[in-house]
């Protein structure tokens, strides 16, 4: 018995870790000039636009799975610059920040004895969206 409540109790330790670790994901869509991806850290986020910049296209990236909602937005603000620095991108105007929840199905462990515990597959991701720009 105690052998099985130590299987379950790992066995949970283990998901609620890899639900907590962030994880981030975004995408592209080029609709100007393509330029040569550079590092990401030279990627400038910006609020209002600069002067002189082309637009290379939109950006947007969401991140989830992290352990407060102010990590799950600095994970989706680094994918966002990522993806920024992939098409060349050396700065991004913010056009948009937003919060997706979802629930969904969930796993439930038995106890063995007819019983167990259900665990919900609830998640939280914060997204943001922008304009992939190359200032001059």
């Amino acid at each position: 018995m105690k052998a099985i409540k130590t299987i379950i109790s790992l066995f949970l330790l283990g998901v609620i870790a890899l639900n907590m670790s962030g994880c981030s994901r975004g995408a592209t869509l080029v609709t100007g000039v393509k330029r040569t991806a550079i590092d990401v850290t030279q990627v400038r986020v910006y609020h209002t636009a600069p002067n002189n910049y082309d637009v290379i296209g939109t950006v947007n990236s969401s991140g989830f799975g992290g352990f407060s909602q102010q990590g799950n937005l600095d994970s989706a603000l680094e994918e966002l610059k990522v993806q920024a620095a992939k098409v060349g991108a050396n700065g991004v105007i913010l056009t948009n920040t937003g919060e997706v929840e979802s629930v969904g199905g969930g796993t439930f462990i038995s106890n063995g004895y007819g019983g167990g515990t259900f665990i919900a597959n609830r998640s939280s991701r914060q997204t943001i969206s922008g304009i992939a720009i190359h200032t001059k």
